[in-house]
């Protein structure tokens, strides 16, 4: 994997003083672009920009409402005004609302996610491709940071979601305009990552976002950083138009009780009466000791969905003798 494409490309990061911005400005930094990292916090912003410097990289900070789209404008010129060009803008600011029905929320709600979520995406978009445009740049990018909400519905999330499916279509869209003149625009759509825009949340509940996700863990922001990079870089310039889900498989569809014939291969574990039914019948000793024991077992098509389980979880159901059952086990344990 080469990137040394992006060495030397200007590049803008909204809501770099945290999380997922913060991981791209400083992934992107360590790779050789020069960023300029925008926020609405001077401290966090600044610092974000000082330790991009301090290991050898090229960014300044930018204090910038993104909500504001006169700011985003000003930010837009600060960086072509620095380095002379612009290459690229990643629209990662954004803010999480959600919880509650559609119906309890307010005007005022409204008016705000879709200010910082919808309308600074799209004056970052904007400005951006005209300064791209401007600076002949052979590599323009623009890449915005959705969401898997905006893929999926989520309930609680009617605001929210409907800002990332604009996103989502924005980024589609753009695409189609700029397709033909080397600017690609792509959605990264992070599940559920450890940032910030959890808050507070308390430990259950992260746990349950773990849970709930195929992989059984949060994403980490660097995740996200370096699909942004390679986005960036001259690999992947065929690559337009799409939305691509950093999340564990969470949006690749639902969820549902399985059991596995053959846990052996993750779990490592020897064939013994831990083993699935699967596993035991598929060996040849196995076969014959169920045999021994429950004659025409492997000929019986009714008991076949049950090869998931095991026969130390399925002997006492089917009404053997207590001793029985121990000396099956027992034989199986031997194998």
């Amino acid at each position: 994997m080469d990137f040394s494409s992006v060495k030397g490309k200007v590049a803008i990061v909204t809501g770099a003083s945290r999380g997922i911005g913060r991981a791209i400005a400083t992934v992107f930094g360590e790779h050789g672009m020069n960023v300029v990292c925008a926020a609405r916090s001077q401290e966090q912003g600044q610092a974000v920009a000082d330790e991009i410097c301090e290991k050898g990289g090229d960014a300044i900070f930018v204090r910038t409402d993104c909500s504001s789209p006169e700011e985003i404008k000003t930010l837009v010129d600060a960086a072509v005004s620095r380095y002379g060009r612009l290459d690229g803008v990643v629209s990662n600011a954004g803010i999480g609302m959600g919880g509650t029905p559609l119906h309890e929320y307010g005007l005022d709600e409204y008016e705000k996610i879709f200010a910082l979520n919808s309308k600074g995406v799209f004056a970052g978009m904007k400005y951006g491709a005209e300064a791209i445009f401007k600076a002949r740049s052979q590599g323009g990018f623009l890449i915005n940071v959705a969401s898997i909400a905006g893929l999926m519905p989520q309930r609680g999330q009617a605001l929210y979601t409907a800002t990332k499916f604009g996103v989502v279509g924005m980024t589609r869209a753009a695409a189609l305009d700029y397709a033909k003149y080397g600017i690609t625009v792509n959605a990264i759509c992070p599940g559920y990552t450890k940032t910030s825009i959890f808050g507070d949340a308390p430990e259950q509940a992260m746990d349950f976002f773990a849970s709930d996700c195929p992989s059984g863990r949060m994403g980490d922001p660097r995740e996200c950083a370096y699909l942004a990079l390679f986005l960036a870089s001259d690999m992947a310039r065929y690559i337009t138009g799409a939305a691509i889900p950093v999340d564990g498989a969470l949006s690749a569809g639902h969820q549902n009780i399985t059991n596995w014939k053959h846990p052996e291969l993750v779990t490592g574990e020897k064939l013994g009466a831990e083993s699935t039914i699967a596993a035991i019948l598929e060996n040849e000793a196995g076969a014959a000791v169920v045999e021994k024991y429950l004659p025409g077992f492997s000929a019986n098509e009714q008991a076949k969905p049950a090869y998931g389980m095991t026969f130390k979880a399925l002997a006492p159901i089917l009404g053997l003798p207590e001793q029985v059952v121990e000396a099956m086990l027992a034989e199986l344990d031997a194998l």
